[in-house]
């Protein structure tokens, strides 16, 4: 009887050795861009295969948090396209759907698994710390390739059958791409708190790794030159030291949005003229907030801003046009434009309210899941500006199929403060919840 019990513990140690390294590895792949060229999306799937195989296969039966309910309605609402022939994503053809957004929402299910099914604390800060790893590793190889060739970010996210030979240059170089720049910002965001608010709770090499980290990743993001990338630091370092809930980002979004009608436009071209040159020596972006100005400072159709406005129109148009069921739907006509740069507006010119609506609840249940869970934590305002700035930037940009924008928001974004936790401390833990598992599963 007692070697069966050893026999038993051994098996259920070596499974979730095995299960542990599994997710390592998938954080690996989305986090390092020399590791996921080389691997593939095959690679991928082996690992979230065995990570699957290998969990406590219970969960998927039991009572599921309503994002994770969402989830499988959202994917659901393709069907009837996928039987139509009508599953397609404007010019990008229908693999954007079945391969890059179950790869955008993966991480919802693995963040569920241990934060609120196992409650395995101490392996998500493991997973957390090891992730940061990867990125400065990911973001030094992009720097440096950065800065001998400065567009190769960008050369890197154009579409198909352009610059191969350049692609598959940088791709050696583990240069990442305009999704791991973006996915770096919001990371960034988070790596905040380690060092200002946490800093004395880590060990010495924790706080070696997250400095290195946060230099790292600021000077790739500086040197791959996004102004929007750019905007969402400036901004969301403001927002961290001012917001520490929702009711006062809301008063405060309020505030800026009357200020900014009281504001004369050309005051406002003015401060983004300044801004284009601190920026002097960085063509790229000086003239993307020299552009920014300009469009206040003067009545310019012309302007990349004004384009992008326009094209955010045209999606909207074509969804008021088509509110229910999209261009692809039935008495849809697929031959109306989106506008391509919005990925909520485009989605729902696509697919109308019938998919619109569950990625929405979604994003308001995961969001609500992780408030609840931070909820006694200082990190719950950091959470509040990661993820309304997570959604602007889904709304002025295709963002769906980036999908290491969303394993870093539904994955790793949620388990950033783990790190510095003591796991021995039970007590430690259960402080940082605020709420019991029950009630968050409830919401």
């Amino acid at each position: 009887m007692q070697t069966t019990v050893k026999s038993t513990n051994k098996i259920n140690l070596l499974t979730h050795r095995i299960n542990f390294l599994a997710c390592v590895l998938m954080c690996m792949w989305f986090t390092l861009p020399f590791f996921r060229v080389r691997a593939g999306v095959s690679i991928l799937l082996l690992f979230f295969g065995i990570w699957l195989v290998t969990t406590d296969l219970k969960w998927l039966t039991r009572k599921w948090s309503l994002d994770l309910i969402f989830a499988g309605v959202f994917f659901l609402t393709f069907i009837p396209y996928f039987i139509t022939g009508n599953i397609q994503y404007g010019s990008a053809g229908p693999n954007i759907i079945l391969v890059y957004f179950p790869l955008f929402f993966v991480g919802i299910f693995i963040n569920h698994y241990y934060m609120y099914y196992k409650k395995d604390y101490e392996t998500l800060g493991k997973i957390a710390l090891m992730t940061l790893v990867f990125f400065a590793i990911g973001s030094i190889q992009t720097y440096i390739g950065l800065t001998l060739y400065p567009m190769a970010s960008r050369i890197i996210a154009t579409g198909v059958g352009r610059y191969e030979a350049e692609k598959l240059m940088f791709n050696r170089m583990g240069v990442g791409g305009f999704g791991y720049i973006y996915a770096s910002t919001f990371i960034f965001l988070s790596v905040v708190y380690l060092l200002i608010k946490n800093n004395y709770k880590l060990i010495k090499i924790k706080k070696f790794f997250v400095l290195i980290t946060f230099i790292s990743l600021l000077l790739m993001i500086l040197e791959a030159s996004y102004a929007i990338s750019i905007m969402i630091i400036l901004s969301g370092g403001l927002l961290i030291l001012t917001v520490k809930n929702k009711k006062m980002l809301v008063i405060l979004m309020v505030f800026l949005g009357i200020l900014l009608l009281l504001i004369p436009p050309t005051f406002i071209g003015e401060f983004f003229l300044n801004i284009a040159n601190i920026f002097s020596d960085n063509y790229i972006i000086n003239e993307k907030f020299t552009d920014l100005g300009m469009s206040f400072l003067q009545d310019s159709q012309s302007s990349q801003t004004d384009t992008r406005i326009q094209l955010y129109t045209t999606s909207f148009n074509t969804f008021l046009r088509q509110p229910l069921f999209g261009i692809y739907g039935p008495m849809g006509n697929p031959s109306d434009p989106t506008g391509g740069h919005s990925g909520w507006l485009d989605l729902l010119g696509f697919y109308g309210l019938f998919s619109g609506i569950p990625l929405f609840l979604i994003f308001y249940y995961n969001f609500k899941k992780h408030f609840r869970f931070y909820k006694k934590d200082k990190y719950y305002g950091y959470l509040v500006v990661i993820y309304f700035l997570f959604l602007v930037f889904g709304t002025i940009n295709p963002v769906l199929y980036v999908f290491e924008v969303g394993f870093i928001i539904f994955m790793i974004v949620p388990i950033i403060p783990l790190i510095s936790r003591d796991f021995r401390n039970k007590k430690s833990v259960l402080s940082l919840r605020g709420v019991d598992n029950e009630n968050i599963m409830d919401n």
